[in-house]
């Protein structure tokens, strides 16, 4: 492609752009106000949950990215830039993908957790040994178990480790004696 080619092309483009202004500019501010609306439901939702404040942050960044990066591909595939819509949309799938991906250790997390939680030979307070650690077992969380040992140090484990791993119950808590 010559140099001709291509500015007759990229005026084309900027001259369809031009003719479907009103259009494009309709789909932007729709999409802006989708984007609000989502942005406040999913907001609130996350007010009621449980997650701290880091993952509140985040889950709002990646929802907003996401949001911004469909609407751009919606406006550039009305000008006519289809191309470069698909792919800002296999950018958000692939991004996608890579957090479900990253996610399973979580997820290995919860289900674990649910399962200590009901071990009753596994308590806040107890005394174990994980491994060359011992400790009370200062904290259980749905992902992780903070273990203080006697020098006051705090080991954190993912609770997808302890479900795989060898624990022993040295001494239940005192009031438990």
């Amino acid at each position: 492609m010559n140099l001709t080619a291509f500015m007759d092309r990229v005026l084309e483009i900027i001259n369809q752009a031009i003719q479907k202004a009103p259009e494009v500019l309709l789909t932007f501010l729709v999409g802006y106000i989708v984007i609000k609306v989502v942005r406040a439901a999913l907001s609130g939702v996350l007010g009621y949950s449980r997650a701290n404040k880091a993952m509140k942050g985040i889950i709002l960044s990646v929802a907003n990215i996401a949001l911004w990066v469909f609407l751009l591909a919606a406006v550039l595939q009305q000008i006519g830039l289809s191309q470069i819509s698909l792919a800002l949309s296999g950018t958000v799938a692939i991004g996608t993908l890579a957090i479900a991906v990253g996610s399973s250790s979580m997820v290995a997390d919860l289900v674990a957790g649910v399962f200590l939680a009901q071990d009753t030979d596994f308590n806040s307070g107890d005394y174990v040994k994980i491994g060359d650690v011992e400790g009370v077992v200062e904290r259980m969380d749905a992902r992780k178990v903070r273990l203080r040992d006697k020098n006051g140090q705090l080991h954190v484990y993912p609770n997808s480790f302890l479900d795989k791993t060898q624990w022993t119950l040295v001494r239940r808590k005192k009031d438990d004696n």
